[in-house]
């Protein structure tokens, strides 16, 4: 039994858009993999469930193992008659199946031609850093524990190197069996906040970004703000365009994909 009528064959199909939130601690990433527990994987089999026939998820952005999302957006297509889609009932039901580790923050019918990766302008990022010398179990979920003490006046000045269109090979991973994968991103903002109470917060927006770069980047800032490594040095990290320049990566729980801008 379905939340909605069975579709039709013939019916043509409607494009749904959904902005989700999800703890990325119990997932292999978002992308749908055969064996292992995805977002994508979740989410589609509680579609599946709520509309009667299965769906075909695409995402703005796909994060990895432990990696978090307040801003997620997905799109999915669907034969159920625009009359018949009650899509508040099926942010509850997506959200009672999926939820508390994934929940359905706004559905709504897609404006035509709207691609959720395609029509995307850039992506934000969110990582936090606690950075006092005791831990904090409440936070542990969300945020790197760091505690030596972090020079906030260098993390500043790792940033300014990086905005702009750059080539980040440095500090991402290429894929795989990919030939000529350019590694050339445009970097629109970046840059530290206190918080307060030890939460240091780095924001970053870009057009798109390359495997693991915003996590390299906070590695190497890190490191940078515990004096290990010089800010002076960041410009010099990319132009070496070799992942051994940088520092290491960022654990990814600290990591939020915060919010897609269309």
């Amino acid at each position: 039994m379905t939340l909605f009528e069975a579709p039709a064959e013939s019916r043509p199909a409607l494009r749904v858009r959904l902005l989700i939130a999800y703890d990325g601690r119990g997932f292999h990433g978002f992308a749908l993999q055969r064996g292992v527990d995805t977002v994508a994987g979740a989410v589609a089999g509680a579609l599946e469930r709520a509309l009667g026939h299965p769906v075909e998820i695409t995402c703005a952005g796909r994060t990895d193992t432990g990696v978090h999302a307040w801003g997620q957006v997905i799109h999915f297509d669907t034969t159920t008659p625009a009359a018949d889609l009650d899509l508040e009932k099926l942010q509850r039901a997506v959200s009672s199946i999926c939820g508390p580790a994934i929940v359905v923050r706004a559905a709504e019918i897609a404006a035509e031609g709207f691609d959720a990766r395609r029509s995307a302008r850039a992506r934000r990022y969110r990582y936090t850093v606690l950075n006092r010398p005791v831990a904090d179990p409440f936070l542990a979920a969300t945020s790197w524990h760091v505690p030596d003490p972090l020079d906030r006046r260098v993390l500043d000045l790792t940033c300014d190197p990086i905005i702009g269109e750059h080539d980040f090979t440095s500090f991402c991973r290429a894929p795989k069996g990919v030939k000529d994968y350019s590694m050339v991103r445009r970097v629109v903002d970046a840059r530290w906040t206190d918080i307060g109470d030890g939460l240091v917060r780095f924001d970053i927006e870009a057009n798109s970004f390359c495997h693991q770069m915003v996590r390299s980047l906070v590695g190497t800032m890190v490191e940078m703000g515990r004096g290990h490594k010089t800010a002076g040095q960041m410009a010099a990290i990319l132009r070496a365009r070799s992942r051994a320049a940088a520092g290491d990566l960022a654990p990814p729980h600290g990591l939020c994909l915060w919010d897609v801008v269309y």
